[in-house]
């Protein structure tokens, strides 16, 4: 008698199914977010005069929040009024400032890849109410998303990761009122420590940014960007992450230097902020501070 163990006949013509060649690959996230590690070190909260913030959650699902900006030389004080509800699949955030400007965000799971946004201004000027509505697709490696701006601006975008290091994308805009077309191609490569990115447009413009983790403490990054007929900027900058604090530090190639401290006074509870910037070429001179108060 045969003994077949637990090997089964095959039909004639079936094939070994292969692997994808993209199988087990990291999702590379949004081609909006592609420079979001440099931009968390070189996106400095800079602002002149004084300010304090107040935020109040009442339950689980509802928050309050009250914004006091006191004045300075060159801007006028100014209040706003902020309202978020949120559960896990849908946030509505809106914000009214005493300008009577009015702004208000809303996000929806759809489903656990899909992702529908919007985000509203009305102000009091017609030619400054703006709506902007995106449609996020989520793959397991790659990530597609839809974006309709007001007045006519359509865009569609690709990330797509090739390899564990390395992703590509590719971005496509279209002005329906003035009948301009463009395409944005770029390029994310490096682990999540180390992340080198490169955009360039059918303008002529190229954006480079480079980001290094040192450590949990340390963090360095540096931004070229070049505009065809316009110029081109430089920047680098540094983020220390000390035991109650966080400090960032920026300089320009326009010879800015600016620097910003957050000090957790109560962690959790109460933050004390510093800002600073400063460019002599240009007689320009910022200095603030500030109070954040939030908790239960």
């Amino acid at each position: 008698r045969a003994v077949w163990g637990s090997h089964r006949a095959r039909a004639p013509g079936a094939a070994m199914s292969k692997p994808s060649a993209f199988a087990n690959l990291p999702n590379p996230g949004k081609m909006e977010e592609l420079q979001k590690e440099a931009k968390a070190i070189l996106g400095l909260d800079v602002f002149d005069g004084a300010r304090f913030e107040v935020t109040k959650p009442l339950n689980q699902n509802f928050m309050l929040s009250h914004s006091v900006f006191m004045g300075s030389q060159v801007m006028p004080p100014a209040y706003e009024f902020g309202a978020n509800v949120a559960d896990e699949k849908m946030l509505l955030a809106s914000r009214v400032d005493s300008a009577g400007r009015v702004t208000a965000r809303y996000q929806h799971q759809v489903s656990p890849s899909v992702t529908l946004r919007g985000v509203a201004t009305l102000s009091g000027e017609r030619a400054q109410d703006n709506l902007q509505v995106d449609v996020d697709v989520k793959g397991t490696h790659s990530y597609s998303g839809l974006r309709y701006v007001s007045g006519g601006i359509l865009m569609a975008t690709y990330m797509q990761s090739v390899s564990p290091l390395v992703a590509l994308g590719s971005e496509l805009f279209y002005h329906h009122g003035k009948t301009i077309s463009g395409l944005h191609g770029a390029a994310k490569i490096g682990p999540p420590d180390r992340v080198l990115t490169a955009k360039g447009s059918s303008f002529g413009s190229v954006e480079l940014t480079y980001a290094h983790k040192v450590n949990d403490k340390v963090a360095l990054a540096t931004e070229m960007q070049y505009y065809h007929n316009q110029g081109c900027s430089f920047g680098m900058g540094a983020e220390f992450k000390l035991r109650q604090a966080t400090y960032k530090g920026l300089i320009t190639s326009d010879c800015t230097v600016a620097a910003t401290l957050e000090e957790k006074v109560m962690p959790g509870v109460a933050s004390f902020l510093l800002s600073g910037q400063v460019n002599h070429k240009k007689k320009d001179y910022k200095f603030g501070f500030g109070f954040v108060l939030g908790g239960a």
